[in-house]
């Protein structure tokens, strides 16, 4: 009775269903790893599927101290079922283009009763349309299969051996043609006084199986990422050192996910979503994060440039998000899609959304004048301008103003700044800020300008 117990229970040790207990998906910026978790006995075997472009080298584990893998393999899944359907479709898809061919080729030349003619005529319309229908119908199964038979599996077997029952394996192995790229959704709420950050991401499930309450882990760093510091070279005045490094290149429908959660260590951060859905061979959509934050609003005016005013909102958020595509919009409306740099916790980010057509503003040249002194030792060249903002608003808004002076890096040339009022201030690249606030339907004139002079 014992000796058919221990039989029992190894056999059911060694044969039992190879469904994992748990699944998680990690993500990294540049990969994808599916691991599984399964529970076995002291002699188990597992069977999974695995991607076609998968090898042994590719596979890891992770045992608890007291086991070990005593064999694995892997070779191909045979899918005579799905070659067999691919061979009945295309004898059907010939069969009826035969039909077509003989349809096509009936005559009622024969006929003279107009009715029998209309008839027969509609009669074969219908017949060669339907025909017609079901070889697209059939060629379209076809391709599915096709699809299905390009994406050959293979079967992993995996022996362990084990001190104990009741032990906790995770098989672990990338999913190379996984597609994941995140993008953003930023709303400006101005009545407010905030912006709607939305983080989501779309997901390629390029796996054997779809999966219900996967936990997802997505990671903000690269997964063989540089790890160590380069290599130290002494820099000679005078010498340009070679590049040894070529430049890292940037990395460019799921339900709601019910539970997530964002963990910080001291150098890492990642995102973690339980209990989500992913389909396989479908595009998966994430909602990742969703964040309410105070904002700051003004409308910059390039005079340098384009000399309009956009709306310029200034953040800072309590964690990182990393770059990527997003759509920004204006109190719900769509402004523009563009990429976006990443946001670093606690810094000061400035977002802008858009031209604010409200802040109108006009330029006029006022002189322009090169002369020489009396004793004729220095020419001056002067030019000024004269600017006049208008805002159409209702309410008053914060203006920042940015015009720019030359710089000379020449000590016999000298650059004064003319300016009426004066600004705000200016650095020592010529970028000269004026700020104010302007209240609605209200004018402000800026004189600008400069003067440069030059010794003989």
């Amino acid at each position: 009775m014992k000796t058919f117990t221990i039989i029992t229970l190894t056999t059911m040790s060694l044969f039992g269903a190879a469904t994992p207990l748990h699944v998680e998906l990690d993500i990294y910026a540049n990969k994808a790893f599916l691991k599984q978790s399964y529970e076995i006995g002291r002699h188990s075997q597992i069977v999974t599927k695995v991607p076609q472009n998968i090898s042994l080298e590719n596979i890891r584990y992770i045992l608890p101290k007291m086991c070990r893998v005593d064999e694995k393999s892997l070779k191909k899944v045979e899918q005579d079922s799905l070659t067999q359907k691919s061979e009945q479709l295309s004898y059907k898809i010939s069969a009826l283009k035969a039909k077509s061919i003989l349809l096509k080729t009936l005559s009622l030349k024969g006929e003279k009763d107009p009715n029998e003619i209309e008839n027969l005529g509609n009669l074969l319309v219908e017949k060669l349309t339907a025909n017609m229908l079901k070889i697209a119908q059939l060629k379209t199964e076809l391709q599915d299969i096709k699809k299905a038979m390009a994406q050959n599996t293979k079967e992993l077997k995996t022996t362990f051996r084990c001190k104990n029952y009741d032990e906790k394996v995770i098989i672990i192995y990338p999913l190379k043609n996984m597609k994941y790229t995140t993008f953003y959704n930023i709303n400006a709420n101005i009545p407010n006084k905030s912006v709607v950050l939305e983080k989501k991401a779309s997901l390629f499930f390029d796996a054997q199986s779809s999966y219900e309450n996967i936990d997802i882990n997505i990671y903000s760093y690269r997964f063989n990422q540089s790890v160590t510091p380069q290599k130290f070279y002494p820099r000679y005045l005078g010498q340009k050192r070679d590049l040894l490094y070529a430049k890292v290149q940037k990395s460019p429908m799921m339900k709601s996910a019910p539970n997530i959660s964002y963990s910080e260590t001291e150098t890492k951060s990642f995102y973690k979503i339980r209990n989500a859905t992913l389909k396989k061979g479908e595009k998966n959509l994430l909602d990742i994060e969703k964040v309410v934050l105070d904002a700051s609003f003004k409308s910059v005016i390039d005079g340098y440039g384009t000399n309009r005013a956009y709306l310029e909102a200034t953040i800072k958020t309590d964690k990182n998000f990393s770059g990527g595509t997003a759509n920004f919009f204006l109190n719900q409306n769509p402004i523009s899609s563009r990429y976006l740099q990443k946001i670093k916790k606690d810094a000061v980010t400035k977002l802008y959304f858009g031209e604010d057509e409200h802040i109108q503003v006009q330029k006029e040249l006022v002189k322009t004048l090169d002369e020489k002194t009396f004793f004729g030792d220095k020419k001056i060249s002067t030019q000024n301008w004269k600017y006049t903002i208008t805002s159409k608003k209702l309410f008053s808004t914060n203006i920042e103003f940015i015009e720019r002076v030359p710089v000379s890096k020449d000590a016999n040339i000298k650059v004064k700044t003319l300016a009426l009022p004066k600004y705000n201030s200016q650095n020592a690249n010529g970028k000269t800020i004026w700020n104010f606030n302007l209240e609605g339907g209200k004018k402000k004139e800026i004189i600008f300008g400069y003067e440069i002079s030059k010794e003989k």
